[in-house]
């Protein structure tokens, strides 16, 4: 690096550096007296006042530029000087080619880029106008009622993507009327695609967001709609729906950048890869939802028409079928992404069949636990809730699931038994149950009169017990050397039998006192060989 192209850049630059400043301070100093003058000459109310707080807005609006244009300058000079190109020979051989050659060709020069800058600004204020019109009308309409923020925040970004995006096109247009050196032509172009793509994904980000809220808003005022009820009742995608779309405009935004500024590269492919799978994951998700609420609406629709049963057997069901449809979507998201990047999925499908053969080998009763869990399920035999005997174990059902069945017997112990042990099941909890109860009878008691006062008392008892749902009946079970054996058996509510064997019992007693009658039984022991004492 020599000492004379230093000397030249940062003379040269600082030059232009100098004119910028110079320039803005000008213009800001000039732009309140024109704008005094404009204001007096179509005689604006207030005029004074007016012109001061435009002149101030101007004022900022020329610092701003004047800054952007001054940082731009310093680091166009870093970077030539780093790369050791001396800009002195060459801005004097563009100087000579374009602005000695011809001075009258280069006032109108000056004048067209003039009016660019005039006529951006004009087109800026337009804009501005239609754009505050649009926005004050999505106000009055009653769907944008509760969304006051975000239309504000919408104007505010649509403003500052209006007014940059219209500043680089009148950027360009000057550059394409006075052509820089080529360094400078495509430093121009890399920064209008990089401003526009964050400007305008940024931008397209408020508008989804506030189109989704109005959608479920929407959606949500009309329940009773065949159709808009169900998507009323996806609001919880909600959330998970702004995550993909910022997802997708950000990535989206710079797939478009790197494609422009180098196309067909790489980074634009690994974008469009990207696009696809955020899409894909959306999808998948979206699927989930409305496989689970078509499960429920196919399922639990209209429990009322129904009997508490076949409610009971379809809640069972609901979170199996769920879960079934949940993994085998997550499995083809996960396939189809796959694809996407570019893995060939044959030899992992067919490790996974190979991987399942040897598992279902390898692992034959969780098998059986999950086919008979099915079967226990589509058949039902019994439901969450049910009082039920399996082999030993006597208790309520708390949970099938697809490879344990849970029981809770009457000591609170939980019994957790596979399926594929359920050989036999005795359901207590099907239309109704019979309460038994033996009792003895002495051989000298009136049989068939106790019985008959005994069935008295306990047709009177009945109404103070709603368990039982018919008159208890008695049945002569046995002649015993102890009496003779007599069992009440009445018909009651399933699940309620051993309840209701305690009140019979007690019931019983106290009719039995009542009456005098109480079992009897002798025993008589012989002793042989035992002299008889006198």
């Amino acid at each position: 690096m020599s000492a004379t192209m230093l000397l030249n850049n940062a003379l040269i630059f600082g030059a232009a550096l100098l004119l910028v400043i110079v320039a803005s301070l000008i213009a800001s100093r000039q732009s309140g007296r024109l704008l005094r003058v404009a204001l007096r000459f179509v005689r604006a109310p207030d005029h004074e006042a007016l012109a001061a707080n435009l002149a101030s807005r101007v004022s900022r609006a020329i610092v701003v530029v004047a800054t952007v244009v001054a940082i731009a300058l310093i680091c166009a000079g870093v970077a030539l000087t780093m790369y050791e190109i001396d800009t002195g020979p060459r801005l004097w051989a563009w100087a000579e080619a374009s602005l000695l050659r011809d001075p009258m060709a280069v006032v109108w020069l000056v004048l067209k880029l003039l009016g660019v800058v005039a006529g951006a600004f004009v087109v800026y204020r337009f804009v501005r106008l239609v754009a505050l019109y649009l926005i004050a009308g999505l106000r009055r309409n009653a769907a944008f009622a509760h969304h006051d923020a975000q239309l504000a925040t919408l104007l505010e970004r649509l403003l500052v993507t209006l007014r940059w995006g219209i500043a680089l096109a009148a950027a360009n247009m000057c550059v394409a009327l006075a052509p820089p050196p080529e360094p400078v032509v495509r430093a121009l172009e890399t920064v209008t695609i990089v401003a526009l793509g964050v400007l305008i994904a940024r931008t397209m980000i408020v508008i989804a967001h506030l189109a989704v809220n109005v959608v479920f808003q929407f959606a949500r005022g009309r329940e009773g709609h065949r159709t808009l009820r169900y998507v009323g009742r996806l609001e919880h995608l909600a959330g998970i729906t702004k995550r993909t779309l910022d997802y997708f405009f950000f990535v989206g935004a710079a797939t478009w950048i790197f494609d422009q500024i180098n196309p067909g590269g790489r980074l634009s492919e690994f974008g469009l890869i990207g696009i696809r799978i955020i899409a894909l994951v959306y999808a998948g998700r979206v699927l989930i939802e409305v496989f689970e609420l078509f499960v429920r609406e196919l399922l639990l629709a209209d429990p009322e028409k129904r009997s508490e049963a076949e409610n009971q057997q379809r809640l069972t069901l609901v979170p199996v079928a769920s879960s079934i449809l949940r993994y085998a979507i997550y499995f083809c998201m996960t396939v189809m992404a796959l694809q996407e990047l570019g893995v060939d999925t044959s030899p992992i499908l067919a490790g996974a069949g190979l991987l399942g053969l040897a598992v279902g080998l390898g692992a034959q009763a969780f098998v059986g636990d999950v086919v008979s869990g099915f079967f226990i399920l589509f058949e039902g035999l019994f439901l969450v809730g049910d009082r039920v005997t399996v082999g030993n174990v006597v208790g309520n059902v708390e949970e099938i699931g697809v490879r344990v069945l849970k029981i809770r017997d009457e000591a609170g112990v939980l019994h957790c038994i596979p399926n594929g042990e359920v050989r036999s099941i005795a359901n207590h909890a099907r239309l109704y149950v019979n309460a038994l109860v033996e009792f003895r009878l002495p051989y000298a008691a009136d049989v068939n009169g106790v019985l008959a006062g005994l069935k008295a008392h306990l047709t009177e008892f009945r109404p103070r017990c709603p368990d039982i749902l018919d008159d208890p009946e008695f049945v002569v079970q046995d002649l015993q050397d102890t009496g003779v054996l007599v069992r009440c058996v009445a018909r009651v509510k399933p699940g309620r039998d051993d309840a209701t064997c305690e009140l019979l019992r007690a019931e019983l007693l106290t009719a039995l006192v009542a009456a005098g009658v109480a079992p009897q039984a002798s025993h008589v022991v012989v002793l042989h060989n035992v002299p008889v004492p006198r």
